[in-house]
């Protein structure tokens, strides 16, 4: 994210530092009129048809080896590094090997860098095996690595698919030519395979690696069995009593042919999908007091094999019922202040929404508007072992210390110069010497999203968001990024 940053960022973090109680606060903006996505390169470049991707054009890493590397504080022990031999490599150049490695000619010899760039090189999955031997010279240390390379990836083969093309399945898949072979990442992209089948609807799909697992093999061969793809006909329930089917059915995102209506229209029977909504009707019940509430799922089929009468089999459990509300860890603000705010009482059956809106609601209405910004509030239900189902509620509450506002900075990414920082503080409702109120940080959080100058959109870049910062955050982002240590300025 570019940042811009206030001339005087520097002696502000430091002041803040000095002053407790201050906070600093960054708006961050990415400007709408810029919101053009960058593209960027990442992992091993690819090469031309039939050529090994080692022998590619260098990336950054391998620029920086040519330039000479990062520099390194190494042990001086009197050795210089003359020569690194490598050895026994067929596919992998010695451009790329040594890209892994610190160690390199006209620097001082350091045995745990070596062993350092060694681990490094395994960690590439291109080598079997690698063995080191030093020889000492009047010029230095000669250092030779025998190389034994991984076969590498030569082709990736679908066969007997039918109703997923290559493309498709090859995207999901993983692996690519010039990869390393290796059994265990083979295996887990059949998985990936097996998997994707699934929520395409072909729940008995099969496949097999024929090659790929071998030492000896050059290749990665995957036979499929695609089977039938299966569709929901209908979705039931059964054993539910407190809820109906119908309301049951909106807590789920598998789909059914709606009787007839919709019977190739979202309702593939997505198995993984299946199993979500068993745990999401699991959920929902636990959400409202069913603590014991057990989901299973039937799937039964057609003659054809290829319709799915989907059925939820449902043991509700009792309901638990709150004995006790009990708030502990407060100091600021008296039990009985904080105890008015709460919408879930004793007697009352338990309510997740109700909890979790009330934990919210001490957070935000309580402590947040005092400047308890790093306030931490956290409910436990607590089981009885003497009342069935019932349980004793307890907020436990540590409140931290208030803050005001220090050092107000604007960073806005695109083209800055269009928008004044002005414009984004005349939005916020904060402002130093303040205490802060996390509410006015959300409403000013709103008002940034809803302005229509900034970039919203998730895919295109970061929505407008305001970040509380510990003043020590400032300091360490700013000797990170060259400032070194921190110095008021004149």
């Amino acid at each position: 994210m570019l940042r811009m940053r206030h001339p005087s960022i520097r002696q502000s973090a430091y002041n803040c530092w000095r002053l407790p109680g201050f906070l600093a606060l960054t708006i961050a903006c990415l400007c709408a009129s810029r919101a053009t996505a960058q593209g960027g390169g990442g992992g091993m470049p690819g090469g031309g048809a039939g050529a090994a991707p080692a022998f590619v054009d260098p990336n950054f890493r391998d620029r920086m080896w040519e330039a000479g590397g990062p520099r390194l504080n190494q042990i001086d022990t009197g050795q210089l590094v003359a020569e690194v031999e490598i050895v026994g490599n067929k596919k992998i150049s010695q451009h790329k090997i040594l890209s892994h490695m610190q160690t390199r000619p006209d620097r001082t010899f350091d045995e745990k860098q070596l062993q350092a760039d060694i681990h490094e090189l395994y960690r590439t999955e291109l080598f079997r095996k690698i063995e080191v031997s030093k020889r000492m010279t009047s010029e230095g240390v000669i250092i030779r690595l025998q190389i034994t390379e991984q076969p590498l990836v030569g082709e990736v083969i679908f066969h007997g698919n039918e109703s997923l093309d290559d493309r498709r399945l090859a995207k999901h898949c993983g692996i690519e030519k010039g990869d390393p072979i290796n059994p265990f990442s083979v295996e887990m992209a059949r998985q990936r395979l097996v998997d994707y089948y699934r929520e395409q609807g072909m729940n008995h799909a099969d496949i097999q690696i024929r090659e790929g697992t071998r030492p000896t093999d050059s290749r990665v061969f995957f036979e499929i069995s695609e089977g039938n793809l299966e569709r929901v006909w209908s979705i039931d329930f059964e054993g539910n009593s407190i809820f109906s089917s119908a309301l049951l059915k909106t807590k789920i995102k598998s789909a059914d042919a709606s009787g007839g209506l919709t019977p190739y229209m979202f309702n593939k029977a997505n198995l993984l999908q299946i199993n979500d909504d068993t745990e999401r009707l699991v959920s929902y019940y636990r959400s409202l007091g069913y603590f014991r509430a057990r989901v299973s799922h039937r799937m039964d089929y057609d003659a054809t094999g290829k319709w799915v009468y989907l059925k939820f089999i449902i043991d509700e459990g009792p309901q638990f019922f709150v004995r006790h509300v009990s708030i502990a860890g407060n100091q600021y603000f008296t039990t009985e202040q904080l105890a008015t705010a709460l919408t879930l009482k004793e007697g009352d059956a338990f309510n997740l929404s109700k909890m979790s809106r009330d934990q919210r609601k001490l957070r935000s209405d309580y402590y947040g508007r005092e400047g308890f910004v790093f306030v931490d509030i956290s409910p436990e239900p607590h089981f009885l072992a003497d009342e069935p189902n019932k349980l004793d509620l307890v907020y436990r509450i540590s409140e931290g210390d208030r803050y005001r506002a220090g050092q107000i900075n604007v960073h806005i990414d695109g083209d800055s110069s269009h928008t004044k920082h002005s414009v984004v503080t005349n939005m916020v409702s904060l402002r130093e010497g303040r205490i802060i109120d996390l509410r006015d940080v959300e409403s000013s959080e709103r008002r940034l999203r809803a302005s229509q100058i900034f970039e919203t959109n998730p895919s295109l870049g970061e929505a407008p968001h305001i970040e509380i910062r510990q003043p020590e955050e400032v300091l360490d982002e700013e000797m990170m990024a060259g400032a070194g240590s921190p110095s008021v300025r004149r």
